[in-house]
């Protein structure tokens, strides 16, 4: 027995020293593998990185031309809005001045001042200035006319 332990004991050495050189041969293949997975890593965090800093410039670029987009659209639409209150104001002048010599033919025909304010869609203020302007001048071409037929 004490030749089956002496022989057990001579190889076990030997055994452990084997056992020892293949976990120290796999965690040199295991930290190999792991160091070559990190490089990986690092490499796609450097992409990215670099792809997250192109988007980044990407949406700067976007939102500095909605801004002026934004800025572009509210200019366009302020001249739009001066362009047709300049239009409103132009066919109300239209109206005005269609509107004014037709009253001032109507009182040289010698219409009522109320037929005038209706006809004319006059505020009375308007038509009692027309009357003290153009009145005086319808009486006096009319007794001129009237002069002339005698």
């Amino acid at each position: 027995m004490n030749d089956i332990l002496t022989f057990g004991l001579t190889w076990l050495p030997p055994v452990v020293a084997v056992l020892a050189m293949i976990l120290a041969v796999s965690a040199l293949f295991s930290i190999s593998a792991l160091r070559r997975q990190l490089r990986e890593i690092r490499r796609d965090v450097q992409r990215q990185n670099t792809s997250l800093l192109a988007l980044h410039g990407a949406m700067k670029v976007i939102a500095e031309d909605v801004i002026a987009h934004a800025q572009t659209q509210s200019s366009v639409r302020r001249t739009l809005e001066r362009l047709t209150d300049g239009q409103s104001e132009l066919r109300l002048r239209d109206v005005d001045e269609g509107l004014y010599p037709q009253a001032i033919q109507m009182i040289h025909d010698g219409r009522s001042r109320e037929e005038v304010r209706r006809l004319c869609g006059l505020t009375q203020s308007e038509v009692d200035l027309l009357f003290s302007l153009h009145a005086q001048d319808a009486a006096s071409g009319g007794s001129r006319a009237a002069s002339r037929r005698h």
